[in-house]
């Protein structure tokens, strides 16, 4: 009987060790790895990181920058709204893009970030 019962109690400490993959702290990883994918201009990682809707979109944003050195600077991702299925995440840093010695900063705060829980874990689905 003790051993149905630690059986039981394992499954269940699992169940709720899964459950907290959908955590908010997730999202805004996803965001933060989105954007260090795209200023390392890595296509397989945007691609895992992002919505089947929005993976075209975020391959060629990746592409936009190919001919420019970019570093992300001072990331820090935050949630700003929230509900079961959809998370709104918004980051301060910046994307300093380089091309001929010139240094061109985009303002990352001023970027919301769409995810949808798709496939058991946060995509980045577009940003506004």
């Amino acid at each position: 009987m003790r051993k149905y019962l630690l059986l039981i109690l394992l499954i269940f400490v699992m169940i709720i060790s899964g459950c907290s993959e959908n955590s908010s702290s997730s999202a805004n990883e996803t965001v933060n790895n989105y954007i260090i994918a795209l200023a390392e201009k890595n296509k397989a990682q945007i691609v895992a990181l992002s919505c089947k809707e929005w993976e075209e979109s975020a391959i060629l944003e990746i592409d936009a920058l190919l001919s420019v050195e970019s570093e992300v600077t001072n990331l820090n991702c935050k949630i700003v709204e929230e509900s079961s299925t959809d998370i709104k995440v918004v980051c301060d840093g910046s994307l300093d893009l380089t091309y001929n010695d010139e240094i061109r900063a985009i303002d990352l705060s001023r970027r919301t970030y769409d995810l949808r829980y798709e496939d058991g874990q946060w995509r980045v689905c577009s940003y506004k």
